[in-house]
């Protein structure tokens, strides 16, 4: 008696499960974060680069401080405000001149936008930290600019 069976050649069913598998691993991979001048002015959290920072200076002033962050991956610095609910101003300088945007928060945390400095550069930071009275408490209360005193301001640099 002949007994006919279907069967599926090995060749198909070793080919998709390779494609399978290839299609989980690429969906599951993040892609790594990377050095690169792209990450001036960009969010050191969204790109990732915040991943493994290191804090290489800290500044104390009006009841809070400011942080300075490193990351080896993207080769960027950013600031951080750990402190009272007050209105604060952060930017930061790349050695090449270029300035990130001013960063405005009325927050107890906060952050600036990144910089690229590779290696061992000198960065520039410019901040201001607001009394809680400016704009009755808010950061809305009016423009904040070099010809006035609001809160503390200054600079400092960090190699």
């Amino acid at each position: 008696m002949n007994t006919h069976t279907t069967r599926r050649p090995k060749s198909r069913l070793l080919g998709l499960a390779v494609t399978a598998v290839a299609a989980i691993s690429i969906a599951g991979l993040a892609p790594a974060a990377e050095a690169s001048p792209a990450h001036n002015n960009t969010d050191p959290y969204s790109t990732g680069c915040n991943s493994g920072a290191s804090l290489i200076h800290t500044y104390y002033t009006s009841g809070g401080r400011f942080d300075m962050f490193y990351s080896g991956t993207c080769q960027t610095n950013w600031i951080q405000w750990t402190g009272p609910n007050v209105c604060t101003w952060k930017r930061v300088q790349s050695p090449y001149g270029s300035w990130t945007q001013w960063e405005k928060d009325k927050a107890t945390w906060s952050y600036s936008m990144q910089i690229y400095a590779p290696g061992s550069s000198t960065v520039d930071v410019e901040w201001a930290v607001g009394s809680p009275a400016y704009g009755n408490g808010t950061c809305d209360g009016g423009a904040w600019d070099y010809a006035h005193d609001v809160g503390r301001h200054g600079w400092y640099s960090v190699s």
